[in-house]
């Protein structure tokens, strides 16, 4: 990320705690009307006379922000998993767990080192061109705090170049979120489970949201099921990876059917069960004195082509699709509404204006060899 981006990126976020809350009176004709409970836009969900989206008309707000019992049978399940796997791997580790330098990575590398110390340890970072560097300070500063053993691989610059420029401009019906984003997580998870292979560990525990889980993984447990991890990735995004890559590459993807079940790692989503919300998370990673309130920011500790995603969405659909997940956690008080209005309220703003991130979306798009009108993008004079 250059220093441009970076200052960009900071001022993005200074501007949307201090100034937006004042400013959004000033151009409210120039952004979305939004549900008046969770902030879904108009433009996602219709909303009634009450000023209510589709999904909280339904439900009563005490209702919506209620929260979720924790499942004390999954969360035994769980522990019983983890208790077990503590010496079980065949040579140096028991668990891979991915590690991006952000928050609930963070968290979920402490909380499993604490409760299950039995458990061998190894995490595991993946550089897709577009790491933020304040995810790598951390990261710098993290392992050695934590005190765990790490691995840090950056694939050739050509190999993402290519999924994110071709997957920018076939975009699903789920947008940047369900796309870019999700591609790269998915290449990130075969990342691990190659790893896990080679390492012969195995468990693999992934940070992803209930959200993550569900909305994106469609799945609706914490552990992937083993036909999945059996299978061998020939689409990604619901795109044929023949599209995208030649035979060589694809080949980094993962090839489940070239192993046995006993050699295939089971991968598992703990923070699908423990269900926290988000400032539950930040309180207890600022309280072990592992992140502060800047350093665990989503918007700073994201990679770098989150603000083009966002722009790219609010073009081609009228929304950023991110919203999706934090509408739905506010919806179930897992979110600040006030934080994440602003921020969604003001990345509309700049994505149709151009203000403050005109330059730096030109400045992504170039490295991934695209324009504007490669992504249509048509900012406002």
């Amino acid at each position: 990320m250059t220093s441009k981006t970076i200052r960009t990126v900071k001022l993005f976020e200074f501007y949307v705690r201090k100034i937006w809350p004042i400013h959004r009176y000033f151009v409210q004709n120039k952004i979305s009307k939004r549900c008046r409970i969770c902030i879904t836009s108009e433009k996602m969900l219709p909303l009634n006379q009450a000023g209510l989206c589709s999904e909280c008309a339904v439900i009563h707000r005490t209702q919506i922000l209620k929260a979720r019992p924790i499942d004390e049978k999954r969360l035994q399940e769980l522990n019983n998993i983890l208790v077990n796997a503590q010496g079980s791997g065949k040579r140096n580790y028991d668990a891979l767990i991915l590690f991006s330098g952000g928050k609930d990575s963070t968290y979920l590398i402490r909380r499993i080192r604490d409760q299950f110390p039995r458990l061998r340890i190894l995490t595991f970072t993946l550089h897709n061109g577009f790491i933020s560097p304040v995810a790598l300070e951390n990261l710098e500063d993290l392992i050695t705090r934590l005190d765990v053993d790490h691995i840090f691989i950056r694939p050739k610059k050509s190999f993402y170049i290519q999924l994110f420029r071709y997957c920018l401009q076939h975009l699903n019906q789920d947008g940047s979120y369900g796309t870019v984003d999700f591609s790269d997580g998915e290449f990130l998870l075969d990342s691990a489970r190659n790893i896990a292979v080679e390492k012969e560990i195995p468990l693999i525990l992934a940070g992803y949201s209930r959200y993550q889980v569900e909305n994106g993984l469609k799945l609706v447990h914490f552990e992937s099921p083993q036909e999945k991890e059996l299978a061998d990735r020939t689409e990604t995004a619901g795109i044929p990876l023949k599209d995208i890559f030649n035979e060589e590459d694809i080949k980094m993807w993962w090839q489940g059917s070239k192993y046995s079940p006993g050699q295939v790692a089971r991968l598992l989503f703990p923070l699908f069960v423990w269900d926290l919300d988000e400032e539950e998370i930040k309180k207890k990673v600022a309280e072990w004195g592992l992140l502060s309130k800047y350093a665990s920011s989503p918007i700073l500790t994201n990679h770098q082509l989150v603000p083009l995603l966002g722009v790219v969405d609010v073009h081609q659909l009228g929304y950023s699709s991110f919203e999706k997940e934090f509408c739905r956690m506010i919806r179930e008080g897992k979110a600040s509404k006030d934080d994440w209005q602003h921020i969604f309220e003001f990345l509309e703003y700049t994505a149709r204006t151009g203000f403050f991130v005109r330059s730096t979306v030109i400045e992504l798009l170039a490295k991934l060899e695209l324009t504007i009108d490669d992504v249509k993008i048509h900012f406002k004079k």
